[in-house]
């Protein structure tokens, strides 16, 4: 029998080994903000290159993790968006939505060298409240 021994994470393997662990250890929604029944997430992407992500809606109800760190959807790139602050703030100030924008600051891999992404996320977060 051949025995099959993990390979050694690069930088995306390592980052969602990462997001892996701090989403099973970040709170539940219902115990961070007890006053928000859901969020909806609606990201929208656009890039400098021929083609962009299609546009994506995650709705969080309480007892989902309180865990807001997105990777780029793009699969050979290692850079991720971090909606933690907007999120944070929108509930500290009452109010039901928040837009704005995140530039991906990971690296991608070409063909033959590593390059910038240029990714970048529109986000409208809206909570709703009890």
């Amino acid at each position: 029998m051949k025995i099959a021994y993990p390979k050694k994470a690069g930088g995306r393997g390592q980052m969602r080994e990462r997001h892996r662990r701090d989403r099973t250890l970040a709170q539940p929604l219902r115990i961070k903000y007890p006053q928000v029944t859901s969020l909806r997430l609606e990201f929208k992407f656009s890039d400098s290159g021929p083609f962009a992500p299609t546009q994506q809606v995650n709705v969080m109800h309480p007892p989902a993790q309180a865990f807001f760190c997105f990777p780029c959807p793009y699969e050979d790139c290692d850079g991720e968006f971090d909606l933690s602050t907007a999120i944070d703030g929108l509930v500290k100030d009452g109010d039901a939505r928040c837009n704005g924008q995140l530039g991906c600051s990971g690296q991608r891999s070409g063909s033959k060298e590593k390059f910038g992404c240029t990714l970048t996320l529109s986000y409208t977060i809206d909570a709703l409240r009890e």
